[in-house]
């Protein structure tokens, strides 16, 4: 397995920080905080193509929620991104999840909030976070954890589970920064090779209640892939997969293998301190395409990317 690389030819000039403000609640559009002309990317139109059908849907979502007085509105982008993924149904019940989870944990879905988030996330969890990498014209989107250095104990405490969930919520948009890698979906793989149970047991329910609330209240398509597992650590993924939604452990993979043997050697390079700088870097740059792409992309002009400067 060869380690993957952020995009190589520039399509994205990225530069500045958003501005920290709290986006309009309740009937208001949620994740379209204003920015400034100093703080825009310049991004290619082309990643943010729909077909007609998908922007049909796309219309039909938007339709839906915005009927729904109980759910705030969303943005445009978020729509399509819904469209690629999941059906008319699906969407609405996604939208209540991902507002249930956001009201609970304060999310400001800012971009000032969630590079706070982020770091707080990997600076709980040491060492577990080898590696992020996407590439916008080949589409993809790839994430790699350790499960060995993670300390489950730490999901006793209730302000951790905060931490981690706020984490991974804006995780779930930093790495889906265009709708080309919304279709593709993205690949998260975890390392077991050397898991071992510590001195007390896996809370399971917990590790589902993280999963349902982060990756499963948001409209994705990931496929995780479980690296060098033993018997127990299969054990524990396959009961922690019998208390997630269908759609999210059918794309478990157990049971893969490197011939190279642990992947930090193909990713923990040069040091894991650099490498951990990596991901955080390319996490914050595709955070801020993502909530820039939801500030400005509009269904108005066949789906396309623009409005830049919008009113």
């Amino acid at each position: 397995m060869e380690s993957t690389t952020t995009n190589g030819k520039s399509t994205a000039s990225l530069h500045g920080s958003f501005d920290d403000n709290e986006p309009t609640r309740g009937r208001g559009r949620v994740g379209t905080t204003p920015e400034t002309k100093e703080t825009q990317l310049e991004l290619d139109p082309s990643l943010f193509k729909l077909s007609v059908e998908e922007k049909e849907r796309a219309l039909l979502i938007k339709n839906a929620i915005e009927a729904l007085p109980d759910l705030d509105n969303l943005s445009d982008f978020m729509y399509a991104n819904m469209a690629l993924v999941g059906s008319v149904a699906e969407s609405v019940e996604k939208a209540f999840l991902m507002q249930e989870v956001r009201q609970e944990y304060n999310i400001q879905l800012t971009y000032a909030d969630g590079v706070r988030s982020l770091s707080a996330m990997i600076e709980l969890m040491p060492l577990v976070f080898m590696c992020f990498s996407f590439n916008l014209e080949e589409e993809r989107s790839l994430m790699v954890l350790d499960a060995t250095k993670l300390r489950t104990s730490i999901w006793r405490d209730p302000k951790n589970v905060e931490i981690i969930i706020r984490g991974a919520f804006y995780l779930c948009y930093a790495t889906f920064p265009t709708l080309g890698i919304v279709r593709a979906g993205k690949t998260d793989i975890f390392e077991f090779e050397g898991f071992q149970m510590g001195k007390g047991m896996v809370d399971v329910q917990m590790g589902a209640q993280i999963t349902c609330q982060t990756i499963g209240a948001f409209p994705s398509n990931v496929t995780t892939k479980f690296y060098h597992t033993s018997v127990m650590a299969n054990v524990i993924n396959a009961m922690i997969k019998k208390l997630v939604p269908k759609e999210i452990g059918s794309k478990w993979e157990f049971g893969c293998q490197c011939a190279g043997g642990r992947l930090d050697r193909l990713y923990m390079v040069p040091t894991p301190e650099i490498a951990t700088k990596r991901v955080l870097a390319n996490l914050f740059k595709g955070l801020k395409i993502r909530m820039e792409s939801e500030r400005t992309f509009t269904l108005a002009k066949d789906g396309e990317l623009t409005g830049w400067l919008k009113d």
